[in-house]
């Protein structure tokens, strides 16, 4: 292997003559070691950084601060990375310590240095395209990072949706299929009141989509961003004319609107947007989880546990207890909003921490993001298509469970009143039969009635 000699402030710096980064990032290799992935394992993000620096020079080509060959060469090169070229030039940690530098250089080297092999340089060359000159002319690692992050996270938008969506939809086809079974309500783990399976279905269905609404609510607000600010917000370094042309480029890229922010200094230091969508991620995996939890407890097999629904068996569950199968799906899913939790937690710190004009620790954010907005999409497609699609419901059992219990209490108290129905439940519990028995013993209703009236009390009053 032949090597080439990279020169910056700080000295010399050996490269393969191949590599199409440069000294900053070998720099970065070495100084973040062990920090986690590359940014080559973040595809939107690698999209949306390239999207930024393509935008940048059409705009930096639009007032003349860049040739058009330069300018062409760098789109070029942008648009082989968009399409998932050069990944393995991408080796800097998205978790890096200079508030996103690396990572901006790490673009513009091999933007640079690809646009060069295309006009006819080799790399390390830099006398036609320079990475700071061209690649970032009127940018910052301040407004071109948190840019890229933002829309990344537009970017991964959609996928999110889908997959939740997904799972809406199969919750509310279970809950067609079950909208005539009957099951015990239940409040503090005690018996409450009849209701359907259907209803118990489609209220988690409808949270979920609510919850959806506020993510993307959310995603959508981060299409304002801070391009054009340069370092601070004041734009210093930026040729004229660029903030004017930026928003269209951007917008014209990406193929949607994206906004400049009214103020580029409240654009610059605040992390706000980003703290809202964590917020909203975590609500959303916290409802995810709410429903695993109870699917594993209604679950729970009828010999020692409720054994109202029955799971799909996915995996043995054990490697000494024979035939155990464990209700891995939402336990997954309960595990993911556990970890999105501690992200958001992450998020909302690094968020507060940053200092003066900008936050040094959008790389912390970025992490945080990207991965819980991938773990809730992956779970939300299992949790889906591995435990509600298949999922059954025991009606026998949840009937016997439903007719033994207190909960038929409620439907006697407006005739009976709570006196006389409490002394039933008490004779009940004493005699050890269910209430529904000692009703019909009473003559309030017939054995073959009972079904139907507990089915009509389960329907919302207006």
């Amino acid at each position: 292997m032949t090597y080439r000699t990279e020169s910056d402030s700080l000295g010399d710096v050996q490269l393969p003559d191949d590599t199409l980064y440069g000294s900053n990032t070998a720099r970065a290799l070495e100084n973040f070691a062990g920090m986690g992935l590359p940014l080559s394992a973040y595809p939107d993000f690698m999209r949306a950084m390239a999207l930024v620096k393509r935008a940048a020079a059409m705009a930096n080509q639009e007032v003349g601060a860049l040739a058009s060959d330069v300018a062409d060469a760098i789109i070029t090169a942008c648009d082989e990375i968009v399409a998932g070229g050069h990944a393995d030039q991408f080796p800097t940690a998205l978790l890096e310590g200079s508030g996103g530098t690396s990572t901006n250089m790490n673009f513009n080297e091999v933007i640079a240095n690809r646009a060069g092999q295309i006009l006819g340089d080799k790399p390390g060359c830099y006398m036609r395209v320079n990475p700071n000159d061209h690649v970032n002319c009127s940018q910052s690692t301040n407004d071109a990072l948190p840019t890229a992050v933002k829309l990344a996270c537009v970017l991964t938008g959609p996928s999110l949706a889908a997959e939740i969506e997904t799972l809406i939809s199969a919750l509310r086809v279970k809950a067609d299929e079950t909208k005539d079974m009957l099951r015990t309500g239940r409040t503090c783990m005690q018996a409450a009141q009849p209701m359907t399976w259907g209803q118990y279905f489609l209220g988690h269905a409808s949270a979920l989509s609510r919850a959806l609404t506020a993510v993307q609510s959310a995603v959508e607000a981060l299409r304002t961003v801070p391009m054009g600010g340069t370092a601070i917000g004041t734009g210093l370094g930026a040729f004229p004319g660029y903030r004017r042309a930026i928003a269209p480029a951007l917008s014209k890229v990406f193929g949607m609107e994206i906004r400049l922010a009214e103020d580029p200094f409240d654009a610059m230091h605040a992390a706000d947007g980003f703290v809202r969508l964590s917020a909203e991620l975590r609500n959303l995996s916290a409802i995810m989880a709410k429903l695993a939890a109870d699917l594993v407890i209604l679950g729970s097999d009828g010999a020692s546990g409720l054994g109202e629904l029955r799971l799909p068996p996915v995996q043995p569950g054990s490697s000494i207890m024979a035939g155990k199968v464990n209700p891995v799906i939402p336990m997954t899913v309960q595990q993911v909003w556990m970890r999105v939790h501690g992200h958001d937690a992450a998020i909302a710190i690094a968020a507060q921490s940053g200092q003066m004009e900008i936050n040094h620790f959008e790389p912390l954010i970025a992490l945080s993001l990207f991965e819980q907005m991938a773990l809730i999409t992956a779970a939300a497609q299992r949790f889906a298509a591995r435990c509600i699609v298949e999922l059954e419901v025991d009606e026998d059992r949840s009937y016997l469970n439903l007719a033994q219990s207190f909960g038929v209490s409620t439907v006697f108290l407006k005739e009976l009143g709570y006196t006389r129905v409490s002394a039933m439940a008490k004779r009940a519990l004493a005699e050890g039969k269910p209430l529904a028995d000692i009703a019909v013993e009473d003559g309030l209703l017939s054995k073959t009635d009972i079904r139907d009236v507990l089915r009509h009390a389960s329907v919302p009053a207006d």
